[in-house]
């Protein structure tokens, strides 16, 4: 008997997790998360944007995110030598080619024949919901 107890709770206990972690939890009211309510959230931090275009072209400006010791030098732009020549050569092409212009024997091929499917189920299982065809 005791072992069934045990085995029943056991099942139960990873639904009730995975619930938990696929819906998140929701922030209590009042601005503070935590106990006692007390205090004001820190809310997003304000960043601020280089608009100094001398400094733009000459510095790679919000890559260095250190602001004392000897790492917080701002990190200066290198001439198209320095860097190797793999770099100009990436395809950094936007949108993504389109299924029929992709290769099937390559592995992007079926990860987004993966990512279209799951696309596809979620919209019918949505519609269901809702009563639509």
């Amino acid at each position: 008997m005791l072992i069934r107890i045990l085995n029943q709770s056991l099942i139960l206990r990873p639904a009730i997790s995975q619930t938990i972690i696929l819906r998140g939890a929701k922030a209590k009211a009042g601005g503070a998360g935590g106990k006692g309510g007390k205090g004001k959230s820190a809310g997003k931090p304000e960043l601020t944007v280089e608009t100094d275009t001398f400094k733009l072209q000459k510095e790679v400006c919000g890559l260095n995110y250190a602001t004392e010791g000897p790492l917080s030098e701002p990190v200066p732009i290198k001439p198209d030598s320095e860097y190797p020549d793999w770099l100009f050569t990436m395809n950094v092409k936007r949108p993504k080619p389109s299924l029929e212009e992709m290769d099937p024997e390559t592995k992007e091929y079926w990860l987004e024949v993966q990512r279209l499917e799951n696309f596809a189920r979620i919209r019918k299982s949505k519609l269901k919901l809702t009563g639509r065809k």
